[in-house]
């Protein structure tokens, strides 16, 4: 995998999390001018993830590109082939490449994967997983959703898994990683991973949890570990969740997404089986002070 590839997949995980005026982007805007490559390996890695829309990290690239066609591509008027093919040849390799997998599951569904290590995946609903691995790391980046990981015993080979503005580091273990934009999760049923973000870090065991908090601090949560892992059973357990984590938790199993307008209030604690994830949602206004409207393509919980 070049470098290049790789900074592209850092960048496009990143960029998730980040707010359309963080300074990161200027960063990023630099990167893709550096060099024409960079650019090429970013759009062929937004093209493949359904990610080439209207964003502040895809309009840089815009700017990028319509540079470089200045530069480079005016006279022969090859711009527009020249990406169609550097996007088409970047996915028959990212297919083709031994280690390298693009993983990803649609509302409502779950996926177990044995990666080519023996290492053991169970990707959660809707979640979208970009596994990278060569003869002396394996690197995951979990671009959404959560998934269980249970990891083979390589310490030559550590594990890595990436979730944009914070970074799991492991050697053999079994643990949880959520992504609940902009809060990252990890939670350990056996053995120790380290959880890092911008130079902090924490090392967690069995049975414990850690978070990166929405104002990019890490600290642990006094909670079971175990229960971050009961959607492979076919339940969801809530534990003082807030309105925000029970909203982007529904929506990876309903069609119409759920949206809390005041996503840190509340704190509820229940068990929810997938089948019933419609039933719990009418339910929610005797849990919560909250009321439930339709509005503009998903389900709002809103203040009473």
């Amino acid at each position: 995998m070049t470098s290049s590839r790789h900074q592209a997949a850092r960048w496009f995980t990143r960029l998730l999390d980040l707010p359309g005026d963080h300074p990161e982007r200027q960063a990023f805007t630099r990167w893709l001018a550096a060099d024409p490559q960079n650019a090429r390996e970013y759009q062929a890695f937004s093209e493949l993830w359904g990610n080439f829309s209207s964003t502040p990290q895809t309009q840089a690239l815009a700017g990028a590109m319509e540079n470089l066609s200045r530069r480079r591509f005016v006279r022969n008027g090859a711009m527009g082939g020249l990406l169609l093919a550097v996007a088409a040849g970047w996915l028959v390799s990212m297919r083709s490449r031994q280690g390298e997998q693009m993983l990803m599951t649609g509302i409502g569904e779950q996926r177990h994967i044995t990666l080519e290590d023996g290492s053991d995946v169970f990707l959660d609903a809707d979640t979208r997983l970009h596994v990278l691995f060569s003869e002396s790391t394996r690197q995951v980046f979990l671009l959404r959703g959560r998934a269980i990981f249970s990891v083979q015993h390589a310490p030559s080979r550590p594990f890595v898994v990436d979730a944009g503005a914070a970074q799991v580091r492991v050697l053999g273990t079994r643990f949880v990683v959520e992504r609940l934009e902009p809060q990252v999760r990890v939670s350990v049923a056996e053995g120790r991973v380290e959880f890092s973000s911008a130079g902090q870090r924490m090392v967690l065991e069995r049975d414990q949890v850690g978070e990166l908090d929405a104002g990019g601090k890490l600290h642990p949560l006094q909670r079971s570990a175990i229960s971050a892992f009961s959607f492979a059973k076919g339940n969801l357990q809530f534990e003082r969740a807030s309105l925000g984590e029970i909203a982007i938790t529904l929506s990876r199993y309903r069609e119409t997404p759920v949206k809390a307008l005041q996503p840190a209030t509340q704190s509820i604690t229940a068990v929810v089986q997938l089948a019933d994830v419609e039933s719990f949602l009418a339910l929610l206004p005797e849990l919560a002070d909250i009321r439930i409207e339709q509005s503009g393509g998903a389900t709002l919980l809103l203040p009473r």
